[in-house]
């Protein structure tokens, strides 16, 4: 009785508070969104939060208690960072209430002005383990009204990967049972990978949640899971918290070593090489296809567009022979419209994406349709199309021009490649950074230990900087001991610092051991004469546009040279923003 006081008092005086933890990205580090959790506010409560909804389920006040705790978590999502998700649980016993009211969140949204989109229902399996009609009732309820669902606690309960896909969730929320001490488990890491193997194939973005150690979450990293959530990344706040810088670099780091450092897609984008064909609305009869590819032998597919031309389909001409083919192919499909019989699994990517970043996605689909082409689109809009052939034989230009335009002792972009990067970022209104990197003490260090020693530094460098840039960040070599860094954001000094830390452990080894401890070399000047000189250190000068913005690309030039010349006032490793 006692308890059930508590719960009365908790609902009538909303003793309820939010606290959310992030989701991030297990690629850059970037917070995905946060899963919005409740806590009991009433003072002296003797229950924790599951057993208030345990109660609540048993004294049918369950949709009252969870509309409670959705009100509060939408109140604050007001400061919810922008383009970032809120994940909201949901017991899918409420479903039998009969208070369930059809249409609150999205009152509740209207209200605080929050974009539906931003809203991820997270369904949990385990409550359901008896009812798998209260299951699938549940998904049906939200998916009704055009919510993104995510599977919680996936693994605890009756499902099966196949039932699962079958619900078409966007997320599957990993139980954390799986997750605990998964680096010492063969059995769970086993487990975890076929799930996220199956979930790639399905398209459907896989969370492992209660990653509380460094090691648990690299092994999630190399396993290919999507993002992550738990203590290690950060404990759940009444803020909205993203990892630390520390934190983000861990994953960044480990995501590189689990996959090549990219390049980037300078030297061309797809939309280069598209070619605009003709589309076909969804709505139209699937007949007027067949005849044209009848008529015509050159189309190989049409792209299906909406009122809006958006791209929302594809039909390949294999697709189409196949279906009005045989005795009762064409008697059964003329009449069907386009919509009925065209495939939805298909490849579009934005016009701005990199031809060798296409080029990879295109060659990852499923082997049924990796000769299918590529739709180009315009904020989903349809803009061309690229063939699988044209786009291979792009990516084979595009390498052999990078390789002639690499720096031959690096194997990092030249000149020319950094060039048009500066020029492709200068023009952005959007955050960047631009870091020059010079050796200080390098040719004292040449003359006196010879240059192969010498090239091994320059390497040291370039290697310290691909450890320590995760992808999306340009790297180039300018020449002999000078190098640019290219950010899209403003946190380029704190980059920068853990690229001379870095730098600054692999060079040791380069070095006589006396002269190392002393901090200097005796080697001679340019005059001749016998002079102490320092350790190599560097001097990076940093150009953002975040309160300022160069008028052209001279006055970047001039910026950056009046920059290096006072980091070269300075004693140590230097950086200088502006």
């Amino acid at each position: 009785m006692e308890k059930e006081n508590e719960l009365i008092r908790i609902l009538e005086g909303e003793f309820i508070r939010p606290v959310f933890q992030p989701i991030v990205s297990l690629r850059t580090g970037d917070v995905l969104g946060y899963e919005a959790l409740s806590r009991i506010t009433l003072p002296h409560s003797t229950l924790n939060i599951e057993e208030l909804f345990h109660l609540a389920s048993e004294r049918k006040r369950l949709w009252e208690l969870e509309k409670l705790c959705r009100k509060k978590a939408l109140e604050a999502a007001i400061d919810k960072p922008l383009r970032t998700k809120l994940f909201l649980n949901v017991d899918a016993n409420i479903i039998h209430d009969p208070d369930l009211k059809s249409g609150f969140t999205w009152q509740q949204l209207a209200q605080f002005k929050i974009d539906p989109e931003d809203i991820v229902f997270e369904i949990t399996e385990k409550n359901a383990v008896n009812s798998v009609d209260v299951f699938i009732a549940s998904i049906e309820h939200y998916r009704s009204q055009n919510f993104k669902i995510g599977i919680d606690d996936f693994g605890s309960g009756y499902s099966g990967l196949n039932r699962v896909c079958a619900f078409s969730p966007d997320y599957i929320k990993l139980d954390m049972d799986l997750i605990r001490d998964i680096d010492k488990d063969p059995i769970k890491k086993s487990a975890v990978s076929a799930t996220i193997n199956f979930c790639k194939e399905a398209g459907i973005r896989v969370i492992a949640e209660g990653v509380e150690t460094l090691e648990e979450l690299k092994v999630l990293i190399y396993l290919g899971a999507d993002y992550a959530q738990g203590y290690y990344l950060s404990k759940p706040n009444s803020e909205f918290l993203a990892p630390n810088f520390d934190t983000t670099f861990q994953i960044t780091s480990c995501h590189n070593k689990a996959k090549p450092h990219s390049k980037g897609h300078i030297f061309g984008k797809i939309s280069e090489i598209g070619t605009v064909n003709k589309t076909v609305l969804f709505n139209k009869p699937s007949i007027l296809v067949y005849d044209a590819m009848k008529e015509d032998s050159a189309i190989s597919e049409f792209f299906v567009v909406d009122e809006s031309n958006k791209v929302c389909g594809i039909l390949p001409r294999r697709h189409i022979l196949e279906k009005f083919s045989g005795e009762y192919g064409y008697n059964l499909n003329k009449k069907t419209k386009i919509s009925d019989i065209m495939i939805k699994d298909f490849l579009a990517v934005d016009e701005a994406m990199g031809i060798d970043e296409v080029a990879n996605l295109s060659m990852e689909r499923q082997a049924s349709c990796i000769y299918d082409s590529v739709a180009v689109t315009s904020n989903q809009e349809y803009k061309s199309t690229v063939t699988v052939k044209d786009l291979l034989l792009a990516a084979v230009s595009l390498q052999v021009k990078r390789a002639a335009d690499s720096n031959p002792l690096t194997g990092l972009p030249g000149n020319n490649q950094i060039q048009e990067m500066i020029i492709n970022t200068f023009v952005k209104t959007s955050p960047w950074s631009i870091a020059y990197f010079d050796m200080d003490n390098f040719k004292a260090y040449n003359d006196a230990y010879g240059f192969s020693n010498g090239d091994l530094m320059i390497k040291a460098l370039a290697d310290s900087m691909r450890k320590c840039c995760y992808e999306g960040i340009f790297i180039g070599h300018i020449g002999g001991d000078d190098f640019v860094v290219i950010v899209n954001n403003h946190n380029a000094q704190e980059l920068c610092s853990y690229i001379c830390k870095t730098f600054r452990e692999a060079i040791c080894f380069l070095y006589h051991p006396d002269d190392w401890k002393r901090g200097y070399i005796v080697s001679k000047n340019r005059s001749g004469f016998t002079q102490t000189f320092p350790i190599v250190t560097l001097s990076i000068a940093i150009v953002t546009n975040k309160a300022f913005q160069p008028s052209d690309i001279e006055e970047l030039s001039s910026m950056i040279a009046e920059i290096k010349k006072k980091c070269k006032q300075k004693d140590g490793d230097v950086i200088i923003v502006v």
